[in-house]
């Protein structure tokens, strides 16, 4: 399995909309002649996006064998935190909170990195212990699965993530034969 993680442009560093992150796909899909095997995952957060803006780039992957939707609700960070906090167990109050992922304040991060921040010791979107997370990856997988409460919708329209998708890809399991 070779893994390559695409970088935005200069000058596009906070540009993560879907519709963004499926044309830098597209673009790499146009430049590379793809394998059979091969395949495209967008990796986004629900974030402010609308359903139609997440349904219209659902849709264009849909109806392309290589890209696929590894959509985290309400963001990436709780697929982090389900490799060492059981979210299942959470009560609907609490899992409501980390849902609306808010911020203390106009400058504090969101909740869910503050919470990630308690439970790694410290944290960074861009310079984080992998390692203290990879040994538990399993366990994440289990438990993003058990929020997945519709997997036939095209993402997690509750509190929930998609990315254990993309893992068991990686991992090679769930391939085509």
């Amino acid at each position: 399995v070779h893994v390559h993680i695409l970088k935005r442009c200069e000058g596009e560093q906070n540009n993560s909309s879907p519709e963004h992150v499926l044309k830098q796909l597209n673009d790499y899909k146009g430049q590379y002649e793809l394998e059979s095997d091969d395949e495209l995952w967008l990796v986004i957060d629900r974030d402010r996006w609308t359903d139609a803006m997440l349904s219209h780039v659902a849709k264009e992957c849909a109806q392309d064998d290589y890209l696929h939707v590894a959509l985290s609700n309400p963001c990436f960070e709780l697929w982090l935190l389900l490799h060492l906090v059981n979210a299942t167990l959470l009560t609907p109050e609490v899992q409501q909170q980390w849902m609306e992922n808010r911020r203390k304040s106009k400058n504090a991060d969101p909740y869910l990195k503050v919470r990630l921040r308690q439970e790694m010791g410290s944290y960074h979107e861009s310079d984080y212990d992998v390692l203290m997370l990879l040994e538990h990856v399993e366990v994440a997988i289990e438990r993003a699965r058990l929020l997945d409460r519709n997997p036939i919708d095209r993402w997690p329209q509750t509190f929930g993530t998609r990315v254990y998708l993309l893992v068991e890809s990686v991992m090679n399991r769930n391939k085509k034969m």
